[in-house]
């Protein structure tokens, strides 16, 4: 979610309901030169966040993970990143490929800090070779695994599977991949075997499935509008007001399915005001607002899709 799991969103999830979160992937050499860029995406004021870093050499990781250890919850070693710039430095999903190498990182990492660290992994790198990739983080002192349920070579393609029998494996386990509905959820967990559920593109897709999730709660859509200007407030806080067009990249989530969102997006991705910004939300959201202010967004969805099957 390189781009996307920034405070303002990682708040946004947060107050939905999410019970932990990740940071963007973090260049472990981008630390070790102290960018101020790296600044910019530490959590600040926040619990229960993962730092996550990527990198290839074991002592620039540890070096790395002892420097962001006062801003994290625990450490995170990316090593499912299925990107090619990422794979050619022999970071992210390439660690797969060399288990030796990540056992060293792991091994690494694990003695530079005192904070829990875990591995975000997928299923092997061409094939299914998870049995292995396990035992090698486990035996290297990993504190707990997230398995993304495709290999690095499908990228995001195909179904993800979640028949992963990660409860045979004595380390707490997370399942990822294709959660995009509360049901998913709980179809993912009682098949793999895990003991948690990372929520990655679903939540891009629909913010408040957290809220779904933990609280069986779906918002109104008068919650829905004020959510995304405190995103937008958060946003340009962090960033400044020339990063508002970085929201075009969530509107579509936050209008899924409603009348005339289609139109409403394409005029959205064309802004570079924030006033105009602001005044096309509270525009577009409004429309809803005259006659549905206790009306929640599925209720809605499911009203005007049933109208649009009608006419």
């Amino acid at each position: 979610m390189a781009g996307i799991t920034n405070r303002a969103f990682r708040t946004v999830c947060t107050l939905w309901g999410a019970q932990f979160s990740f940071t963007e992937m973090i260049s472990a050499e981008s630390v070790i030169r102290n960018l101020k860029a790296v600044q910019k995406m530490l959590p600040r004021s926040e619990s229960n966040v993962a730092v996550q870093l990527f990198g290839s050499e074991p002592k620039t990781l540890a070096q790395a993970a002892k420097i962001v250890e006062p801003y994290a919850a625990w450490i995170d070693i990316n090593a499912a990143c299925p990107v090619k710039k990422v794979i050619k430095k022999n970071s992210g999903g390439a660690l797969l490929k060399d288990l030796d190498r990540l056992s060293k990182i792991v091994e690494s990492v694990k003695s530079a800090v005192d904070k829990p660290v875990t591995v975000k992994i997928r299923i092997g790198f061409e094939d299914n070779d998870l049995d292995r990739i396990m035992e090698r983080c486990i035996e290297s002192g990993a504190d707990g695994i997230e398995v993304h349920g495709r290999t690095v070579a499908q990228q995001y393609s195909h179904r993800a599977t979640w028949d992963l029998k990660l409860s045979q494996y004595c380390i707490p386990t997370a399942v990822s991949g294709d959660i995009y509905e509360v049901s998913d959820v709980y179809k993912a967990i009682e098949i793999s075997g895990a003991r948690a559920v990372l929520v990655a593109r679903g939540a891009l897709r629909k913010p408040w499935i957290f809220s779904q999730i933990v609280q069986s709660r779906t918002p109104t859509i008068e919650e829905v509008k004020g959510m995304f200007m405190e995103h937008l407030k958060m946003q340009i806080e962090d960033e400044g007001e020339k990063s508002i067009y970085k929201m075009r990249q969530f509107i579509a989530g936050y209008t899924h399915g409603m009348r005339g969102a289609r139109e409403f997006r394409e005029k959205f991705m064309k802004i570079d005001s924030l006033d105009t910004m602001k005044n096309c939300v509270e525009e577009f959201f409004n429309s809803f607002l005259m006659n549905e202010c206790k009306t929640n967004v599925v209720e809605w969805i499911e009203d005007s899709q049933s109208r649009r099957c009608c006419t």
